[in-house]
């Protein structure tokens, strides 16, 4: 009878095992024979009759000249109403027929549509930079036209997209089109220090009753490498950001009697914020877990990945996903960050001397909560860990998760839709950004929030903001020109 039992646990064994091994065969043939949607790497050729590049440059360069720089703590507006009397010289049209609303600083076009009783459309785009250090290759806000491209502190980090934004409504009203429906412009004046700008804008908007059909502002771009052979740009990757992760920044403080550090006891306030840190860092308490946005973004950028282990992996989540998002932790960097909440410490303060023991120390760190651990449960969650320790936290500030945008909408298809007619066709990859924008905000009043700019730019670009010898290229801001001009033009004309 044990017998028999044996050889039956070994053919259900065998089975699973046979199973198993059939599954990982069609799993790796998907990974080799994944079909791509769009190939990679093809050059787009842009209608380009028309289109005056001197002017468009010229523009942005006296726009990155205003040096509208955000600084935690101060509220000197001054260059920002500079920058908005500049804003008043070089387009004339949007001042003359768009209604305009200043918000403490942050700006407000509305442009009247044909049928104002539709949903808008808003564009969005921020007026404040942040501080430029370091050599530059030319001054950081001398907006130098040299190379090909556009030099200076927002070129990329966003100046590029509102000048791409309001050259193409500029132009519009020019040639007497009215949209279908309203098209509203916002830009905020402190994005940069996380202000109220962007939060004082979505309360007049909420209070006046608007709900939009569409909000667009920054986030992923169109990346791009430079044909220094044929020069210009091609594009190969468009990304759309359709969710954004929550933020906080939490302070651990831990405390003693203090003392000379000739005299050292246990457990003393660093000891027991090492011990936290170790916990986090080491022993990660936070759940990994392949949520639907994640899923989303996985899907779409399998075929296109250059490994096999990737496309095996990101392409086959039907299969692998209750170890995938431990590999992915495992991994790190961006693909970890998708699949958890994160915590990093980044400050610390103790005793301003080397031989003292401090009565009270603290740590910071930054967390970024995912939609299946938001704010609160991730807060529960370390705040168990810190009373275990002795040790005590606040949140200096934070905010959740907000909303995934609605990728079924005619909105999100639209995008699409003109992407590919200005860019051609390229991957599109909707994906969950780590960093935070303004456009949160508006979810309160948007069911599609996207993040997403129309411009062209390298890796090196891409990394170029908050950074030195941040620019853009011409031709990139020229193709954000035709791509909000085209967008503009056509949107609503199907419906």
């Amino acid at each position: 009878m044990a017998l028999e039992w044996y050889i039956i646990i070994l053919l259900v064994l065998a089975a699973i095992l046979g199973i198993l091994i059939i599954l990982l065969g069609i799993a790796a043939l998907r990974a080799v024979f994944m079909k791509k949607t769009f190939h990679d790497d093809k050059h787009f050729d842009m209608e380009t009759d028309g289109i005056d590049y001197k002017t468009h440059a010229e523009h942005l360069s006296k726009i990155i000249q205003v040096p509208t720089v955000s600084i935690r703590g101060q509220k000197d507006n001054t260059q920002i109403y500079k920058f908005h009397d500049l804003l008043e010289q070089l387009y004339p049209n949007i001042h003359r027929v768009c209604e305009r609303t200043d918000i403490d600083g942050a700006l407000l076009f509305r442009w009247k549509g044909k049928d104002s009783s539709r949903n808008p459309i808003l564009l969005m785009s921020h007026q404040d930079v942040v501080p430029a250090d370091g050599q530059w290759k030319y001054d950081a806000f001398s907006g130098e036209i040299a190379e090909g491209k556009i030099w200076g502190r927002g070129t990329i980090d966003t100046k590029g997209a509102l000048c791409a934004i309001l050259e193409s409504v500029e132009e519009l009203i020019k040639e007497g089109f009215t949209p279908v429906c309203d098209v509203y412009v916002a830009s905020s004046n402190n994005e940069e220090i996380t202000g109220d700008g962007a939060v004082k804008t979505v309360e007049y908007l909420y209070e006046k009753g608007i709900r939009f059909d569409l909000v667009m502002d920054e986030g992923g771009s169109v990346q791009s490498y430079e044909d220094k052979d044929k020069g210009r740009m091609v594009a190969h990757t468009a990304m759309i950001g359709i969710l954004e992760k929550g933020r906080a920044n939490i302070k651990f403080t831990a405390k003693s009697p203090g003392g000379h550090a000739s005299v050292p006891f246990n457990k003393n306030p660093f000891a027991k914020l090492s011990k936290l840190m170790y916990t986090v860092e080491y022993r990660n308490p936070f759940k990994k877990r392949i949520t639907k946005p994640a899923r989303v973004q996985y899907k779409a950028m399998a075929p296109y990945m250059h490994h096999f282990r990737h496309r095996f992996l990101y392409g086959n989540l039907w299969l692998l996903w209750p170890i995938a998002p431990y590999i992915m932790h495992k991994i790190g960097g961006p693909a970890g960050a998708v699949v958890k909440t994160t915590c990093i410490f980044t400050m610390a303060e103790g005793s301003r001397g080397a031989n003292v023991i401090p009565e009270t120390a603290s740590v910071t760190a930054n967390c970024r909560f995912m939609v299946h651990e938001p704010l609160v449960p991730s807060y529960k969650k370390l705040g168990k860990i810190c009373k275990k320790l002795g040790i005590s936290m606040e949140m200096l500030a934070g905010f959740d998760v907000p909303p995934m945008a609605d990728m079924n909408c005619y909105a999100y298809k639209y995008v699409g839709k003109r992407i590919r007619e200005t860019f051609g066709e390229i991957p599109q990859i909707p994906y969950v950004m780590l960093a935070g924008t303004d456009s949160r905000h508006y979810t309160k009043i948007c069911d599609c929030v996207l993040r997403f700019v129309p411009l062209m730019m390298t890796g090196k670009q891409l990394n170029s903001a908050h950074a030195i010898n941040e620019n853009i290229n011409v031709e990139s801001l020229e193709r954000g020109i035709v791509f909000y001009h085209d967008f503009i033009k056509n949107y609503g004309q199907e419906l």
